[in-house]
């Protein structure tokens, strides 16, 4: 069940919502996984989760999700533990760059 911190410090502003509604893509920072945010306190920082971003993809109908600005203590293997996180909540595409990776559009 998500805190009453959680639920109130949203890195997504509402009132923008309309605009990726709907969009082939939508980047959005995920910090770190859902379990791990008791270590790195995401909410505190204004970032979201990895399904947190997932969630938000979902109920805006994006094609595609890119999760980027990462924590970087998991970097061996982040993209298949993000991208299995994000699978279980958006039902698009999802992308989980390393650093310097290009993504062709």
């Amino acid at each position: 069940m998500m805190q009453q911190s959680e639920s109130t410090l949203k890195p997504s502003n509402p009132l923008c919502e309309q605009y990726a509604e709907g969009a082939d893509w939508l980047m959005s920072e995920a910090f770190c996984l859902y379990e791990d945010r008791e270590l790195f306190k995401p909410y505190e920082k204004h970032h979201s989760t990895v399904l947190d971003a997932a969630r938000l993809a979902e109920r805006l109908r994006v094609g595609h999700l890119i999760l980027y600005h990462t924590e970087d203590r998991t970097l061996e293997n982040r993209k298949e533990r993000y991208t299995a996180e994000a699978k279980m909540a958006f039902s698009g595409a999802v992308c989980v760059p390393d650093d310097l990776e290009r993504i062709t559009l």
